[in-house]
């Protein structure tokens, strides 16, 4: 490939190309980095805006999963080392209540997982501790990855990250009782999706909300975000970290670098989350919210209910599961930060937790490639 087709694929040069051109450059793109085994059904260009950013691209079904294409840029300036700097205090303190309890209420009302409730993962209460601005600004500092100046390449990223060690068995549709393949449907399936969409049968009743995750072994089911009337439902298939990544490769495919995971996540803004630095009483409305919606190069990233997303460097996690363990919701909130760093894989043979961590796959447009 010519220089000028990888200078076309980066920013700014992207954003000046014509729609013909851009088509043309996708084509390419689809022609030499996609593994021919693998089957492009539609392109098609979408264009997306968020947190004052917009984009013009195109979405891409790969084997019938979306992909995004993500324009590359040099020089982009990711992590956090400002503690404090450009962030509310009313946000770092212990005065936003009504955040913090629209927190714990969401957790208690729509997240129902074993894996959140019985294991040690989670479930850490640090609301003794006396939140001084020190203490708040050097726990941003030490959750974040440091400052750098890197080079991001074009990519092109899975819309939306699935669960690890899950296979995925249909569509539960709440209106007809149905699985949308039927061959995985039997009276008990139904049975156990039933049980983890209202769990406490003397409780049951028209207007009652439906979890938007549930888990119980060996099931998890998820709302689907397009349509709240559907949820999407796996079974544990446990996988290893090292046997997940050669999967992947096997199609040519790969996991997101931290790099090019936090310029997917905030696309380059000097901001701790990628919605900016604000806490807004609404972050928790499903319809309005930022924790929930497709971001400015319209991915679902380091949205709430997904749990860890595995990276191509077993030290760190990306992303993570929302949980109230101190009376500050800037640091509940810190695991959707564009930067945080979550725990990684003590053991890249070990089988994972299925249901705990997500992955992401993506195939990089570089003279590498």
């Amino acid at each position: 490939m010519s220089n000028n087709f990888f200078d076309a694929v980066l920013n700014p040069t992207w954003k000046t190309l014509s729609n013909e051109i851009k088509e043309v450059v996708m084509q390419n793109i689809l022609r030499h980095f996609v593994n021919p085994i693998l089957e492009v059904t539609k392109i098609t260009p979408v264009s997306y805006q968020f947190g004052g950013l917009k984009i013009e691209t195109f979405e891409i079904l790969i084997d019938g999963v979306e992909f995004i294409f993500v324009p590359g840029q040099k020089k982009c300036i990711l992590g956090w080392d400002s503690g404090l700097s450009g962030l509310s205090g009313l946000d770092c303190s212990e005065e936003r209540q009504e955040l913090r309890y629209a927190l714990k209420r969401y957790c208690n009302q729509h997240l129902t997982s074993s894996f959140l409730t019985e294991e040690s993962f989670l479930n850490q209460d640090f609301s003794h501790i006396r939140l001084t601005t020190e203490y708040i600004a050097e726990k941003i500092n030490n959750s974040t990855s440091p400052l750098r100046e890197v080079d991001i390449p074009a990519l092109l990223v899975e819309k939306k990250p699935k669960f690890v060690g899950l296979k995925y068995i249909g569509q539960y549709n709440v209106i007809s009782g149905q699985l949308s393949i039927p061959e995985n449907q039997t009276d008990r399936m139904i049975e156990q999706i039933q049980d983890l969409l209202q769990p406490e049968v003397q409780d049951r009743h028209f207007l009652q909300d439906y979890p938007t995750v549930a888990r119980k072994s060996p099931l998890l089911i998820q709302q689907n975000q397009l349509n709240p009337d559907v949820f999407d439902c796996y079974v544990d298939d446990a996988v290893s970290y090292s046997d997940l990544k050669r999967d992947l490769e096997r199609n040519g495919m790969g996991l997101l670098k931290e790099d090019e995971w936090e310029y997917c996540c905030g696309g380059s803004c000097r901001r701790l989350f990628k919605w900016g630095n604000q806490l807004k009483r609404q972050l928790f409305h499903k319809n309005i919210s930022p924790l929930w919606k497709e971001n400015m190069f319209g991915l679902f990233i380091a949205n709430a209910e997904f749990g860890p997303e595995l990276i191509n460097d077993e030290h760190y996690t990306k992303g993570g599961w929302l949980e109230e363990t101190h009376k500050a919701p800037l640091i509940n909130l810190l695991p959707l930060s564009s930067y945080y760093r979550g725990e990684g894989i003590e053991d890249q043979e070990k089988d994972l937790i299925p249901g705990y961590y997500c992955v992401r796959r993506v195939i990089r447009i570089d003279s590498n490639g």
